[in-house]
């Protein structure tokens, strides 16, 4: 019915009726439209569900629930129009880090308004937690899809391009290393923001959405790549790059891309364009800078410990043009004591609009504002015999709980952005709810509320 929403009558029509007859005919075509979306979104809660292989997905627009047959079709309408953010999470090994994604999940649907469709990695240990999360948040996704992975085929399947790795080397395990290969694991994807579960967003994923918009035509994607924490002299020339690269809109000068080091980017926030990836640009810049390791140090597992991170930096040695760096407020982490940011407020604003978010905050200079904030560099039980500071492989038995989800009492201040996460923590998934979430509000069920957020910097 999409192609007739705006049709005009027939001539016939038009001769056949008054005008109070015009009006009966419309009225009995919108009911016929809404039936006929009825009949398309039946199912689990007004949701198709299709199975693709070892993708599970839930499709329809967004908040549905409780509204008459003909609001949920003008809503359909509405969301068809809409460009959707497509959002990427890897949620794989431990069931722990399930709920390290539940509170990424609250935080991106609490900061926009936008329609957003998820596409979750999970591997049979976390598979039925992150199918039950799906399921309580059904109502915040225009679509959702899970994919399920197994730790032996990501191996098999890294090792095609990068002969001699070992993905259990590094803490993250084989569900780091597969971060790397999203465009097998999603073939149907084109474009996605990939978010790690430990990070938590403060402002709206639409405005990253639209930095794919800048995107070059070699361009395959956008991190964090600069980092200005370095000790002086150093620093000033960092800071001088990163001033740079924002003015350019993100885009790095081949002389600073061979200055960075993988321990100043952070893939935890990735625009990918894995339309392109899958083209083979990006297998062939993986294996180019595989090979250019020395293969001595290839070979030593202790010494070359290379995560999804590590991995993505040899590509980027390789075609620095395929990478642009993004704003430093997208990551602000405690590894970087938050790159001496402060969390400073956050309130709900509650209303009918459905419509576009407020401007962005003013970024300073160096691209500093409340974009995300990232729980890493935490203090973690470390497994028997590996002292703190080590290089740690991974392990099974170490949890996931960047958030003290577990224990908030234990929750660090994180310069206030502790407060930022009592937030999010005391919101709830609500199916019947305009936007699938409830604020810690008490506010009336017919309004979407959004949080608004914003941090001292400097």
């Amino acid at each position: 019915e999409k192609g007739r929403a705006h049709r005009p009558l027939p001539a016939s029509w038009e001769r056949a009726v008054s005008a109070g007859g015009r009006a009966r005919a419309e009225a009995r075509a919108n009911v016929k439209k809404a039936q006929a979306f009825e009949h398309v979104m039946r199912g689990a809660h007004g949701r198709r569900r299709l199975q693709d292989g070892d993708r599970v997905m839930w499709q329809g627009p967004t908040a549905l629930e409780g509204g008459t047959a003909v609001l949920a079709a003008t809503a359909g309408a509405e969301a068809a129009k809409e460009e959707a953010v497509h959002l990427c999470a890897m949620a794989a090994g431990k069931v722990s880090a399930v709920d390290e994604l539940d509170l990424m999940l609250r935080s991106a649907r609490a900061t926009s308004r936008a329609a957003i469709a998820l596409h979750v990695v999970v591997s049979s240990q976390t598979h039925a937690a992150v199918r039950a999360l799906l399921h309580r948040s059904r109502a915040a996704w225009q679509s959702s899809d899970v994919t399920v992975i197994a730790a032996d085929k990501v191996q098999a399947m890294v090792a095609q391009a990068m002969p001699g790795y070992n993905a259990s080397s590094h803490h993250t395990g084989a569900w780091g290393a597969a971060k790397t290969f999203l465009h097998r694991l999603l073939p149907s994807v084109d474009r996605c923001i990939l978010i790690d579960t430990d990070m938590l967003l403060l402002a709206d994923v639409a405005q990253l959405w639209r930095r794919f918009d800048a995107f070059g035509p070699k361009t395959l994607m956008q991190l964090p790549l600069l980092h200005v924490h370095t000790p002086p002299p150093s620093a000033a020339v960092v800071r001088a790059q990163v001033r740079e690269a924002e003015s350019n809109g993100g885009t790095l000068g081949a002389k600073v891309a061979r200055t960075i080091q993988d321990t100043d980017m952070c893939t935890c926030v990735n625009l990918l364009h894995l339309g392109r990836m899958r083209a083979g640009a990006w297998e062939a810049m993986v294996r180019d800078g595989w090979n250019a390791v020395d293969e001595r140090k290839r070979g030593d597992h202790s010494k070359m410990r290379v995560s999804n991170q590590g991995v993505v930096h040899l590509a980027l040695k390789q075609r620095p043009e395929a990478f642009k760096h993004l704003s430093l407020g997208w990551n602000l982490n405690h590894c970087a004591n938050f790159y001496g940011c402060r969390f400073d407020s956050a309130a709900w604003e509650c209303g009918e609009a459905q419509g576009a978010a407020p401007a962005a905050q003013q970024p300073t200079s160096e691209g500093l504002f409340a974009g995300a904030f990232h729980a890493n560099c935490g203090k973690v039980k470390l497994p028997p015999g590996i002292k703190r500071h080590s290089k740690v492989p991974y392990s099974e038995s170490q949890a996931e709980d960047a958030f003290f989800t577990s224990n908030p009492n234990k929750r660090p201040s994180w310069n206030d952005f502790s407060k930022f996460v009592a937030i999010v923590a005391a919101t709830a998934w609500a199916p019947g709810r305009v936007g699938g979430l409830q604020p810690g509000t008490g506010e009336a069920t017919g309004k979407q509320c959004v949080l608004r957020s914003s941090a001292v910097c400097g």
